[in-house]
């Protein structure tokens, strides 16, 4: 099976959870792109699913409602640091020229199918870390909180 035939069969899978979640979506269907979005705690988490034929790998991209600060990009670069440390699974990412702060899960799928169930892991563990980091993240970039009392959140998040 070639790597676009693989693709395919992933994102219409994908869409498919989507449906069976009775969620709301925008497809890009050339493109392989989903973009949704999902209710938390405290914050309406957009989402952004990309079937990538090349490289055979799914991505979810989901950013924090804000910007960290330039004055305070070096104490959020460690915050990503110590959040992903906590983290078993998806990361944290950071652009250093604009504070734009998003998780991200990668997924890949060379000669493989992936399930319904994975691609709903996938968004419930993005939500998750998401409406987990986000007030921490804020408080952090506000200079609300120390950048030790976020370690320590960190720490007792995941035991």
């Amino acid at each position: 099976m070639s790597k676009e035939s693989e693709a395919l069969i992933v994102y219409n899978t994908l869409c498919s959870t989507l449906d069976n979640m009775k969620w709301n979506y925008n497809k890009e269907e050339e493109n392989l792109i989903v973009r949704t979005s999902a209710v938390g705690d405290d914050l309406t988490m957009k989402l952004y699913m990309k079937v990538d034929s090349e490289r055979s790998v799914m991505y979810l991209k989901s950013g924090m409602p804000f910007s960290a600060p330039m004055d305070r990009i070096d104490i959020m670069t460690k915050a990503v640091i110590i959040a992903n440390w906590a983290m078993l699974n998806g990361s944290f990412e950071m652009d250093i020229s604009d504070g734009y702060i998003a998780f991200k899960l990668v997924v890949p799928f060379m000669e493989s199918i992936i399930s319904e169930k994975v691609c709903h892991y996938m968004i419930n563990i993005s939500c998750r870390m998401i409406d987990t980091f986000n007030d921490k993240f804020k408080k952090l970039a506000e200079d609300k909180m120390t950048l030790d009392e976020f370690q320590q959140f960190a720490q007792e998040a995941f035991k």
